[in-house]
């Protein structure tokens, strides 16, 4: 590789970006000044129409009322007069504005002009501000661009093909043939796991009677840009990542000791100190071990770490996986064919094993935000592998449902995923119906009684349903506010408890009514709601959802 060009077009890149990086400051401080004017216009508006009131002005019988010549400049005119005389009534009859303001004609004419102006002024400044945004955000996504393509460059220059290059001495009493087994970490190679959930209705409809199953695949998508291409390799997946830390930090004593009550002066280290103190302790790559003098990205680990981040950074779940990831034993997924990746930095999808793991299908509903109802699957991992973190592709019938997140499931544990609607299964919401009255001898108070009425059929032939249902009840804050629920009927806990079936319907810990129902082949159920709210008659009643 010839470094001399390399370097070169390093640095004509850090050029380019230097010129891209004044470009978008020039811009940025023609934006600062662009929202200065408009402030300006605003505080000039602002003054114009906060000053005049609708109070007649007190003047004296010198004159004071007067109005200014046509001839003069100002045509709006702020007088202060004081003198000791009573205020003449005639001059108070005049239509001067409070705070001294006076208008004529010439002056209501200004303020149209200047109203006119205002308006297109403000108009043309926001105009051009947004322009120079968008701008700015080109600029910006050019500047990332050319760090990417500086990371790369570095990253290339670091790790270049004669510094890949090992020397081994072997030492032998006699002549002999010896095999020898190289191992070496590189960068820029990572792998996550993907899956693949299938179902189809005929396992749903045998789950009330020998039980159900999903297809689970598991993949590994694998990418790596390390200068080499792996062809026809054996591909090993582990969970583990090598570090330099890899035993817990020492514990130091702490002593408490009594110190004096006068007051000393303390000497508190400075922000940028207390920003470097070394929270762990500090890795091969952090130690710059391999590294050139230049700045910490430009390392290879460095790249490394930022490449990864793309990914991590794409979601809020990827943030969560890599915690996840962290609490997990190692473990290690061998893929059973040879597989050829290039250095392209291309994902690739491995197949790392197919299992059938067992499950309860279920439905739930919430009418009131959503009159469908939606299928779940509770699954248990029979197999002997670890799910880790990773997004899942849901199909039905194979045909495609939903895009959902696993979390971390060892062997054994349960797992729920969602299957999206299920249009076999009918709900309906009525109209809800509200009457008022008014209760109470002394106090009077307002009671409000809410009837709502919910419908679910199941349409399928051979498969019962098991429906769970939740509807909204509210729920007081306030001893004012008396919340009672009618229909249906909530059981208490210790009743349940010696119940030998479980409760029809239960108020949840958010406070809402939820029914756990089973639908025979095309069974129809009605489920009333009826609660009445209780409040004084002089307040108003609102609702805030938390």
């Amino acid at each position: 590789m010839d470094m001399t060009h390399e370097t070169d077009k390093i640095l004509q890149i850090e050029r380019q970006k230097i010129e891209v990086e004044n470009e978008r400051f020039a811009i940025e401080d023609e934006c600062c000044s662009i929202k200065k004017r408009i402030d300006v216009l605003d505080g000039v508006a602002g003054q114009i129409s906060s000053g005049p009131a609708a109070m007649p002005f007190s003047s004296s019988n010198q004159g004071s009322s007067h109005l200014p010549a046509s001839g003069s400049q100002p045509h709006l005119v702020r007088r202060h007069t004081v003198t000791g005389q009573e205020p003449n009534p005639l001059a108070m009859s005049t239509t001067p504005m409070s705070n001294g303001f006076f208008f004529n004609h010439e002056s209501l004419d200004n303020l149209a002009k200047f109203l006119s102006y205002y308006g297109d002024a403000v108009r043309d400044m926001k105009k051009e501000l947004r322009k120079r945004q968008r701008e700015t955000q080109q600029l910006s996504e050019k500047i990332d661009q050319l760090d990417r393509q500086l990371d790369q460059l570095r990253c290339v220059a670091e790790y270049d093909s004669i510094k890949r290059n090992i020397s081994i001495v072997v030492e032998m009493e006699e002549s002999g043939k010896v095999e020898l087994y190289i191992t070496y970490q590189v960068y820029c190679a990572s792998w996550k796991p993907c899956y693949d959930i299938r179902a189809s209705s005929a396992e749903e409809e045998e789950d009330s009677q020998n039980g159900s199953s999903v297809q689970l695949c598991y993949y590994g998508l694998v990418e790596q840009n390390t200068g080499d291409d792996w062809k026809d390799c054996d591909i090993v997946l582990s969970t583990c990542s090598a570090s330099l830390g890899g035993s817990p930090p020492p514990l130091s004593t702490l002593s408490a000791s009594l110190h004096s009550s006068r007051p000393t002066r303390r000497h508190h280290a400075s922000s940028a100190a207390r920003r470097k103190a070394p929270l762990s302790i500090p890795s091969e790559e952090d130690m710059g071990f391999g590294s050139f003098d230049y700045n910490d990205i430009v390392d290879a680990a460095a790249y490394h770490r930022w490449h990864n981040g793309q990914h991590s950074r794409s979601s809020e779940e990827n943030s969560v996986s890599t915690q996840a990831l962290e609490n997990t034993v190692s473990t290690c997924f061998s893929i059973p064919r040879a597989v050829t990746i290039l250095s392209n930095a291309v994902e690739h999808k491995l197949l790392i094993v197919k299992s059938d793991l067992s499950c309860a299908f279920s439905h739930e509903t919430v009418p009131s935000r959503a009159t469908s109802a939606y299928l779940s699957a509770l699954i248990t991992n029979t197999s002997q592998l670890p799910l880790l973190p990773g997004a899942v592709a849901v199909y039905v019938n194979n045909c495609f449902v939903t895009k959902t997140h696993l979390r971390l499931v060892s062997p054994g544990e349960e797992f729920r995923c969602n299957m999206g609607v299920d249009p076999s299964v009918k709900v309906e919401y009525k109209t809800p119906t509200r009457s008022y009255e008014q209760v109470g001898f002394m106090s009077k108070s307002t009671l409000m009684t809410h009837e709502q009425l919910i419908s679910v059929r199941s349409a399928k032939v051979r498969q019962s349903v098991k429906i769970t249902v939740k509807e909204q009840i509210p729920k007081s804050h306030d001893d004012k506010i008396k919340v009672s629920i009618v229909s249906p009927e909530i059981k208490s806990s210790s009743s349940s408890k010696n119940s030998a079936s479980p409760p029809d319907a239960r108020l949840n810990k958010d406070h809402n009514l939820e029914w756990c129902v089973v639908l025979a082949p095309g069974q129809h159920r009605l489920l009333p709601v009826r609660y009445t709210i209780e409040h004084p008659a002089s307040e108003s009643l609102s609702y805030k959802l938390n």
